[in-house]
């Protein structure tokens, strides 16, 4: 199954690039005044989390679990696999929850979060990749 590699591959790419990005645009956004002719409440960076970011890693997981059933491979190395995306998971609902705060409390202060937010997902999605190309046969 080829093709379902090549979804999961896509998929992953887009959501560890909104993972990296995310908090960055969050730290931006903060005390920023926005451009009143568009929707009230509705930051850039929910747009980009709800758009693209979720549903990005609704197909990751999903794609991933129909891959290591396919593919009948269970052991050590999938329960680390696991762990990582976990965290990775973790760190989506971080990004949510400072969306949320940020939106509630405009000036309240989200930079110190967000940086260590983009260090663990940095560190999440190396330890996933590492994984990946250590993987045994």
């Amino acid at each position: 199954m080829p093709w379902l590699l090549v979804v999961h591959i896509v998929f992953l790419l887009v959501w560890c690039g909104t993972l990296l990005y995310l908090p960055a645009l969050i730290a931006d956004s903060y005390g920023a005044d926005f451009d009143p002719s568009r929707e009230p409440g509705v930051l850039p960076p929910r747009r980009l989390f709800n758009l693209l970011a979720t549903p990005a890693a609704l197909l990751t997981i999903a794609s991933g679990t129909l891959l290591f059933l396919v593919q009948g491979i269970f052991g050590v190395w999938l329960v680390l696999k696991l762990t990582a995306v976990a965290v990775m998971a973790i760190c989506h609902v971080v990004c949510g929850a400072l969306i949320l705060r940020l939106e509630s409390e405009p000036r309240s202060g989200v930079a110190f979060p967000c940086v260590v937010l983009a260090a663990t997902s940095a560190l999440a999605v190396l330890c996933a990749v590492w994984l990946v190309l250590a993987k045994p046969d």
